[in-house]
């Protein structure tokens, strides 16, 4: 194994120098220490073990492809080789994120909801920007992941293993993220793969829970074998909330988290878990849900987000599934919303109208209107630089400006700008 002494240097393929400062951590692959190039604090992972010509190629091409989203804390430059080893340069950690893993531990937890949903948002548009170009992660785990429990923002650590769509670089992922046919031995790792790890991860953030570790997990010895991992994770494994299997359903006392949880996030999460965990999806991979689709279904459980009417407290009002009761007053939120495309928003007081949900905006913060309350009539208030259309049951049409609104009448129907037209609907 080689390590690097305290104030050695090393070559960089961009023509800098990093000089070693300290120790800063400890993994199976390699060793990471601050480093300084050019006065810059930095990190530099070097490998135990020189993980090989085509490994060191692959992590240089996706040096010179560069990040595909600000999330990745992309590798800047290569090592040269030394000591019969090599490492890469990356930028250091900010202050303020803490571990995937912590969040699972109860060591950190979300400041609340929303902070919790823009942490599950940002990891599925940053591995959409990762598969629109071609390449997968291949070890998507707990540990790949730095999260700002107050903001939710994420950073996406260890990106040297990403590589092109079928491409393997040796490292198959950790148990319990892995696909089943990578534990089976059938497949090379790829987009489909990819995307199981994925909803393990978003399953983990929402209900604190591991999706295939309930009554069977853990009633199974603890080995290692791979017939044991084939059990409990390969074609056969039986995620914990399978609506038609119940042999591995959370345990009373030891998987608190997701039974307290499941019935209180919107339906339609629950639904998209259960499909992508299906013995069908677990068989075939291209019946999971893409990266797209799960950012397009947070998009929908971020907007049912509102206070309630009732006690003004904050809960999922789902406007789809009749008799949703609130989960503090157990009261029934009866409230219009607005039906735009694939989404169903909810009209409730101060509730914002994001762009994304109306229109082919990209940035799925910016907003473009809010509602408002009126002599206890509820309405959208147009706060974007564009106007509206408002549409008459009668066809006839009236401009809405910024500052202006519309009430939230069933039968009346807005277009956005040159974006979707959205028709409100009584709850």
């Amino acid at each position: 194994m080689s390590e690097l002494k305290i104030g050695s240097t090393l070559r960089l393929s961009n023509g800098e120098t990093a000089t070693v400062k300290k120790r800063l951590g400890d993994g199976g692959q390699g060793i990471v220490y601050l480093v300084t190039v050019n006065g810059q604090k930095m990190a530099l992972k070097w490998y135990k073990m020189h993980p090989g010509a085509a490994f060191r190629k692959n992590l240089s091409e996706n040096i010179h492809r560069s990040a595909p989203a600000d999330n990745f804390i992309w590798p800047v430059a290569l090592t040269e080789e030394k000591y019969g080893s090599f490492g890469y340069v990356m930028k250091l950690r900010p202050k303020g994120y803490v571990d995937m893993s912590e969040f699972i531990l109860l060591h950190a937890r979300f400041k609340d909801v929303h902070a919790q949903l823009n942490a599950c948002l940002q990891i599925c548009e940053a591995f959409q920007n990762l598969h629109i170009r071609g390449l997968s992660y291949q070890d998507m785990n707990d540990g790949n992941f730095f999260i700002n429990p107050d903001t939710g923002d994420v950073l996406i650590c260890d990106n040297d293993n990403v590589a092109p769509d079928k491409t393997s670089m040796g490292v198959l992922g950790k148990a319990g993220y892995m696909a089943p046919e990578i534990i089976e031995g059938v497949s090379m790792p790829n987009r489909y793969t990819d995307y199981y790890s994925l909803a393990v991860c978003l399953f983990i953030l929402i209900y604190m829970n591991r999706p295939f570790e309930g009554a069977y997990y853990a009633s199974c010895p603890c080995d290692n074998t791979p017939e044991m991992a084939k059990k409990l994770f390969g074609f056969g494994s039986v995620f914990i909330m399978d609506p038609a299997n119940a042999k591995n359903r959370p345990v009373p006392g030891a998987h608190n988290n997701v039974i307290r949880r499941w019935g209180v996030y919107p339906n339609l999460l629950a639904r998209a878990f259960c499909k992508t965990f299906s013995s069908q999806a677990i068989k075939d991979p291209t019946q999971r849900l893409m990266d797209k689709q799960w950012y397009n279904i947070l998009l929908q459980v971020r907007s049912m987000y509102a206070k309630c009417p009732h006690c003004g407290k904050e809960t999922f009002i789902d406007v789809t599934c009749p008799g949703t009761r609130c989960i503090y007053c157990q009261e029934v939120p009866q409230v219009p919303a607005l039906k735009v495309g694939r989404f169903t928003i909810p009209m409730v007081e101060k509730q914002p109208l994001y762009a994304c949900l109306v229109s082919d905006e990209k940035d799925r913060n910016v907003v473009v209107g809010q509602v408002v309350e009126k002599k206890g009539e509820v309405g959208i208030k147009n706060t974007s630089s564009f106007p509206w259309t408002l549409i008459l049951p009668d066809s006839s049409v009236k401009i809405i400006g910024k500052g202006d609104g519309v009430p939230a009448r069933a039968g009346l129907k807005v277009r956005f700008g040159q974006g979707e037209t959205g028709e409100f609907i009584n709850n």
